[in-house]
């Protein structure tokens, strides 16, 4: 406790600039931006800022912020309920992941969401056929709301969400199957657990809570709470939802 003082007091871990003191012509500052951003950033953006599961970072929408301070804040920080987590590094060194990242903004354009179906054809599947809508809504708790996930997504990732989506599986998503000691069956999302409970959000959206006790089995597959649509949608079909999602999504 008294390191952590110690650290707070010091300014090491505090922003003390609100915009970014390095430049894009800083070699020395970008190549070291590279650097920390391969070690804490790559596995969820790809180092080429499109192809990791996380946010595209290829392009010029910030769904939390564009501005230098609002990244920094996004780094340092994290984004509750999210993936996202928050980095406990140097001032500096955020500064130098922020540069980085900036630079990919310049060939954005030619990485935008794109897909050749039709938007409007996709919204109608999204809202009826698909059913997409019945959980990826803003009032929905069963999964993300993804108005804009076009402008944060690349077009390789949503395609895999949709053909093959346990393929990767965000922690705010896991899937909890429970059989209770009287063999009643409950399949949801896992919220919680700990010694004595388990917490999970089931298909109604109903908050369940279970004493370790009550329970016979609880399982965590690696099983995504989203169904496949590889079968359900013809290849035409999904590449209209895809046009959908590209043009902006569930608004």
């Amino acid at each position: 406790m008294r390191l952590l003082f110690a650290l707070l007091a010091t300014g090491v871990y505090a922003q003390t600039r609100e915009s970014n003191p390095y430049s894009l012509k800083d070699a020395a500052a970008l190549a070291h931006g590279k650097q920390l951003y391969s070690y804490y950033c790559v596995f969820c953006h790809g180092m080429d800022g499109v192809s990791g599961r996380g946010a595209q970072l290829a392009s010029t929408y910030r769904k939390h912020g564009s501005s230098d301070r609002e990244m920094y804040r996004t780094i340092a920080d994290g984004v509750p309920g999210t993936e996202m987590s928050g980095h406990w590094i140097d001032e500096d060194e955020i500064w130098k992941i922020v540069l980085f990242v900036r630079q990919f903004e310049a060939g954005a354009a030619a990485k935008r969401c794109a897909a050749p179906g039709d938007a409007a054809r996709g919204e109608s599947i999204f809202n009826g056929k698909g059913g997409c809508r019945n959980c990826h809504s803003k009032t929905s708790r069963l999964g993300p709301d993804l108005a804009g996930i076009g402008a944060s997504r690349s077009i390789e990732h949503l395609r895999e969400s949709i053909v093959e989506p346990d393929k990767a599986i965000s922690r705010a998503y896991r899937v909890a199957r429970l059989k209770t000691v009287n063999g009643e069956s409950v399949r949801g999302i896992l919220l919680n657990q700990d010694e004595y409970t388990v917490h999970v959000l089931d298909a109604a959206e109903r908050i369940r809570s279970f004493r370790r006790t009550q329970l016979a089995e609880l399982a965590l597959p690696k099983e995504s709470p989203m169904p496949s649509y590889a079968k359900t949608l013809q290849a035409s079909e999904i590449d209209d939802v895809l046009a959908f999602l590209c043009a902006g999504g569930s608004r």
